[in-house]
């Protein structure tokens, strides 16, 4: 059936065709094709912002706490083995190396099921809450850990309570926000996980002064971080909200809340188990993806895990300047994030900025590569962080925003990790050789160029499939061979490049 549809001066659909055609926005409205990205103005802006802002802090600081206890817990081990872990516990570089690459072998497998399980028999609050306790007693029992065998066994368990944390979270965020309004709060608690970068150095350097008590330095360090982290873990049990309704309380929030839902109908669409939805996650942007996810998360693992060794065997600084010196490092990695993912929510591109900060890396690894001034090396961890963790945040939330309905949105965002974090397991083995990493650097510094490539190939595929979409749309043709053609395939569906 032809159809074509234009926008009026308020952002509302007009529809011309056929009588059987030209039924209200409101009758078609969970199966029509609505531009996602745009904002119909039915309900009073001011309203719908007090709303938003509103979920940002009902929700957000869950998220941000959470994930920064979940990022220290998780890579507090370099910040350990600089305090003197691997010398009281008798293991080698190599040995180290593999206790760190050990952690994904539990931490990738259970993203996706941990997703599923989430939205098909738990509670959120429940489900988050009791990841987080169980993860924060392992950190804690750590400081009994006496050899490699059980340090092992330690960080197989921690893969396995944190393993789909970050992709729940990721789904649960699509449930309150637009695809346009995501990078912003995804900053957030990849800044979170930045900020705790700086405050595991802050820890480390003044553990590193404890020279009295029962415990040796780097197990106050596990105790006192583990402590935390429970803290955190029985607050996010207790309070954090389940879905957006317990959020919205007056008549206006449920109204304006209720027009947002029908303006994300294609978005949203259904959360439940679907065999043709799985399939149809399987496409090239997705693999493009999970490339540039992998890539990324080769720098993000190898420089946030190994920044304290680096600094101090590979730039000469000494243990206690080692820890404190990570601080600046991670704090300016966040605010870089703050900034890159509000331009980009502004300017609704993904893919350019993606690029941009990749660039300005690839060039602080050249100088890591090629300068032997210890001044002009550390100014190249600032570099870095151009895509530190912006490469791995953005380009997760730019398949988020790209991807529908909710059941294909959240397999494909769980694929995206799991696959992408097996980064995790290689980075270690390349950073095996101090103290140069010589070999570690050149094989982040090929990755990200290589990723540079991938980005533009997916920028050029997302701009490719709004083109055949706008055709359809002026034409009223649809002349596409497949079957599907709801969610994201939907002619008005509009992907962020």
């Amino acid at each position: 059936m032809g159809l074509s549809a234009a926008k009026n001066h308020r952002g509302s659909i007009s529809l011309t065709g056929s009588e059987e055609e030209k039924m209200s926005i409101e009758q078609k409205s969970s199966h029509l094709a609505i531009d996602v990205t745009s904002l119909e103005e039915s309900i009073d802006p001011e309203a719908e912002r007090k709303l938003v802002h509103k979920f940002d802090y009902g929700l957000v600081p869950f998220f941000c706490v959470s994930y920064f206890f979940s990022a220290l817990d998780r890579s507090n081990i370099g910040n350990a083995k600089v305090a003197g872990m691997a010398t009281d516990i008798g293991i080698t570089d190599v040995q180290f190396s593999n206790v760190t690459s050990v952690l994904y072998a539990t931490y990738i497998p259970f993203m996706i099921p941990g997703v599923w399980f989430m939205r098909r028999f738990a509670r959120a609050k429940y489900y988050l809450g009791s990841m987080i306790i169980a993860w924060s007693l392992v950190t804690i029992f750590t400081i009994f850990v006496n050899g490699y065998g059980s340090l092992i066994t330690v960080r197989l368990l921690v893969g396995l309570l944190e393993g789909s944390y970050l992709s729940c979270m990721s789904v649960i965020a699509t449930d309150y926000y637009f695809p346009h309004e995501l990078a912003r709060r995804s900053a957030y608690y990849f800044v979170a996980s930045s900020f705790s970068g700086s405050f595991g150095g802050l820890i480390a350097t003044g553990i590193t002064k404890i020279n009295s008590g029962k415990l040796e330095s780097w197990k106050y360090l596990y105790l006192i971080e583990g402590l935390l982290s429970l803290a955190a873990g029985i607050w996010v049990f207790l309070y954090f909200p389940d879905s957006p309704s317990v959020l919205t309380k007056t008549e206006t929030e449920k109204k304006v809340h209720a027009d947002r839902s029908r303006r994300r109908a294609i978005y949203m669409g259904d959360t439940k188990f679907s065999k043709s939805e799985l399939l149809a996650t399987l496409n090239w942007q997705l693999l493009l993806s999970i490339v540039i996810q992998f890539c990324q998360d080769i720098c993000l693992y190898g420089f946030s895990t190994f920044l304290p060794i680096i600094l101090k065997s590979g730039l000469g600084f000494n243990s206690l300047e080692a820890q404190y010196l990570t601080v600046p490092v991670y704090f300016f990695a966040g605010i870089l994030y703050l900034i890159q993912a509000e331009i980009s929510d502004r300017t609704r591109l993904r893919g350019p900025i993606l690029m941009f900060g990749t660039s300005i890396a690839i060039i602080g690894y050249i100088i890591l590569l090629s300068v032997k001034k210890s001044a002009v090396k550390y100014f190249a961890c600032y570099l870095i962080c151009f895509t530190l963790y912006l490469g791995t945040g953005l380009n997760e939330i730019w398949l988020a925003s790209n991807t529908a309905p909710a059941f294909k949105r959240g397999t494909s965002i769980s694929f995206n990790l799991s696959l992408g974090n097996v980064a995790g397991a290689v980075s270690p083995q390349v950073y095996r050789k101090a103290p140069d990493y010589t070999l570690g650097h050149a094989f982040t510094l090929g990755c990200l160029a290589f990723c540079l490539f991938a980005i533009a190939l997916q920028s050029w595929s997302y701009w490719r499939r709004n083109n055949i979409h706008r055709k359809i749309l002026e034409t009223g043709v649809d002349d596409r061979k497949q079957t599907r053609k709801h969610g994201d395939d939907d002619p008005s569906f509009k992907f962020l490049i």
